[in-house]
């Protein structure tokens, strides 16, 4: 029986040896894990509002956008601008006017708009009877100050 009680003590000895080690592991584990919550960064900080470019074309997509961009156009087309911008803010107007030769308001139309990110505003002209040859301008404005602008043709 005293072979019997030494066989347990040693058995119960090596038991704890053996898992001291596995314990001081996780303990240094879980001391070596990153506090997530401490790291978190915040969140940058939105871009400021930037007219980003404009096009004009004969066909603007879902997105505002121009499908494809041109220079020229038809008496007849609808002659459309995208006006692409980045960035946020809580109200912007932007303002489109459309010259013909040396500076004949063809049409001054505004939108105003809460950016939050990349974004498109259409601006479009129409004339059913036909526009006449020549050289053409639109001047887009945000707030007041000049944004871009994009000249352009109708040909017979």
């Amino acid at each position: 029986m005293v072979v019997h009680g030494r066989t347990l003590r040693t058995l119960a000895l090596g038991l704890a040896v053996v898992a001291m080690p596995a314990c001081k592991k996780k303990t240094e584990t879980a001391a070596a894990a990153p506090d997530t919550a401490a790291m978190a960064a915040p969140a940058p900080a939105p871009a400021p509002f930037a007219v980003q470019g404009v096009e004009v074309g004969k066909q603007i997509g879902a997105d505002k956008r121009i499908a494809t961009p041109t220079s020229t156009f038809g008496p007849k087309d609808t002659i459309y601008a995208s006006v692409a911008t980045d960035g946020a803010a809580p109200s912007k107007t932007i303002v489109a006017t459309w010259t013909f030769g040396s500076g004949k308001l063809v049409k001054a139309d505004s939108q105003t708009i809460a950016p939050t990110g990349p974004a498109a505003t259409e601006f479009h002209i129409v004339k059913p009877s036909g526009w006449p040859a020549g050289k053409y301008k639109v001047d887009i404005a945000v707030d007041g100050s000049p944004a871009g602008s994009k000249e352009f043709e109708v040909k017979k």
